[in-house]
């Protein structure tokens, strides 16, 4: 895919897999966890890929290889501070610009190509990849605007009892409009409970400022999965056992 780049987030430290071993290196079958999304992108033809890395960063880069730009969080603040460190290598890019979790083991080259197609056809500030799940549970809720409008994502933690009703779930994975959003990164606030700062609240700030957020659900639900316990990565195991994905 011509004229775009993918940003990689996979610096957090992953606490709740309650291992030394950063959950970005945990392995499903031959790969480990952050490697599906880095080939996903590569096979889908991304021209530039860029992975932000802070936690044990020395042994993701010796994972992923040469192939791979990286870029260092040394202080992890959440996935908003983590693309603002990407800002200067990309300042200038006028192009795409995918954003992926570094937990992804069910994204895949179609899906990536699928998404940035559709961005490219909408044309809005930005595409939101989600899914429909019949129990959402501690993931970010989806808000509607209309059809194929998004309003914001809401934090389960942070959503009102109708908002939790949603089964429209946020998968992490973005499609930007690269200098629609390069302004607003600035603008993102720490949140006030965590002081972390959330990429998600980037859709609300281009909603307030009359920009295009769409959504573009896929129907395999898996594709939204994270992995960020012991217990999550059991069951990614257990779904690419079944589809014969692990080779």
């Amino acid at each position: 895919m011509k004229n775009v780049t993918a940003v990689i987030l996979a610096a957090g430290e992953s606490k709740r897999m309650r291992s030394e071993v950063s959950k970005l290196l945990h392995r499903l079958g031959r790969r480990c966890l952050v490697e599906f999304p880095a080939e996903a992108c590569f096979k889908a033809g991304v021209e530039r890929i860029i992975v932000v890395v802070g936690h044990q960063s020395d042994k993701i880069k010796e994972v992923l290889g040469s192939g791979y730009e990286y870029i260092y969080q040394e202080k992890r603040l959440g996935t908003g501070d983590a693309l603002r460190r990407v800002i200067p290598s990309i300042s200038n890019f006028k192009g795409e610009l995918l954003v992926l979790p570094g937990d992804a083991p069910f994204v895949s080259p179609f899906i990536l190509q699928k998404l940035v197609h559709y961005h490219r056809e909408k044309k809005p500030a930005a595409t939101i990849l989600t899914a429909f799940l019949p129990d959402p549970g501690a993931y970010g809720r989806v808000i509607r605007n209309g059809y194929e409008g998004v309003k914001k994502i809401v934090e389960s933690k942070n959503a009102t009892p109708d908002e939790l009703k949603i089964r429209e779930i946020n998968s992490g994975i973005y499609c930007f409009e690269t200098q629609k959003i390069l302004p607003l990164l600035s603008l993102l606030e720490p949140n006030r409970i965590t002081g972390e700062v959330y990429l998600t609240d980037i859709f609300g700030l281009l909603h307030e400022r009359g920009e295009k957020i769409y959504a573009l659900a896929v129907p395999d639900p898996c594709v939204a999965m994270g992995v960020n316990t012991p217990e999550e990565l059991k069951k990614a195991y257990q779904i690419l056992v079944q589809r014969g994905d692990l080779l």
